[in-house]
């Protein structure tokens, strides 16, 4: 309150009353200030004291104001930053597991494609064929003989009736053992479509 009073009584230098100015400028409590002290061409003690404490409050509350959003904006960019920190080492992570997914799967085709042993080829006049399609058939044989130890080539032909293969005939074998596997697995494992069946299968 004494820099108001001065400022008022003109008994500041030049310099002192332009940087009261602009602090009223920037604080409307403080022009309120001057203005009521200069409508009552001064104030005694008592009013001056409590000018005084007001102004301290004003001052105090807007620092303490200043300071709460500081450390607000403080703590909202700490946690902006640890949440760009999180998703990225979840991206890492997602990645990686579908690095190595991709890896684990084409293992896979490749010892598929290193164990197919099975080689087919349908016969003239024959129309049957899987329900589940060729590749199907291929994969499951070459699944049921995966056991079988014997290489060699087996020629049949059957009937379909009611989506089952009957009457079936080996009209070429190198193995009884693996001709007799494979009718079996033509006959109950498979369902055909269509009304002759005539394969030549080889097995490696």
């Amino acid at each position: 309150m004494t820099r108001i009073h001065n400022y008022v009584m003109g008994l500041m230098s030049k310099e002192d009353m332009y940087a009261m100015e602009r602090e009223a400028l920037e604080d409307p409590f403080l022009q309120d200030a001057i203005d009521g002290y200069r409508l009552q061409n001064g104030v005694d003690a008592q009013q001056l004291s409590l000018l005084q404490q007001r102004l301290a409050r004003k001052l105090e509350t807007k620092a303490a104001d200043k300071h709460k959003r500081y450390f607000s904006w403080q703590r909202l960019t700490i946690g902006m930053a640890a949440a760009v920190l999180f998703l990225v080492a979840c991206s890492l992570v997602f990645f990686k597991y579908l690095n190595q997914q991709k890896t684990v799967r084409t293992t896979e085709v490749i010892l598929m494609e290193q164990d197919m042993r099975v080689q087919m080829e349908t016969l003239a006049k024959a129309d049957a064929e899987p329900t589940s399609g060729w590749g199907a058939f291929v994969e499951t044989l070459n699944s049921e003989i995966r056991d079988v130890s014997t290489a060699g080539d087996v020629q049949v032909t059957f009937d379909v009736v009611d989506g089952r293969a009957k009457n079936i005939s080996v009209l070429k074998t190198s193995d009884q053992e693996l001709a007799t596997r494979i009718s079996s697995f033509i006959q109950q494992q498979v369902e055909w479509k269509g009304k002759q069946g005539g394969l030549s299968i080889h097995i490696q």
